[in-house]
């Protein structure tokens, strides 16, 4: 089997188009993605970041605007 045996895929509703776009992350990124993803269902990452933006616009009603100064609070109340 490969690596992607058992990986819940996305399925987008019928006659929506994927956008395929290349997206690079740190490693220790990544991985907490992955495990993210796995922990959920063992879905794929596509799968996984589709609902974490529907889970994101729900709660806030859109995705948060980020800045540099975004980075910087984050890093001071880690």
């Amino acid at each position: 089997m490969g690596v992607n045996a058992g990986t819940r895929r996305n399925r987008l509703p019928r006659g929506q188009k994927a956008v395929y776009d290349h997206v690079s992350f740190a490693p220790t990124t990544a991985e907490d993605f992955g495990q993210a993803a796995r922990a959920s269902g063992n879905l794929s990452l596509s799968m996984y970041l589709e609902r974490l933006a529907l889970l994101v616009k729900t709660e806030r009603g859109a995705l948060p605007l980020l800045t540099d100064d975004t980075a910087e609070a984050l890093k001071r109340t880690a």
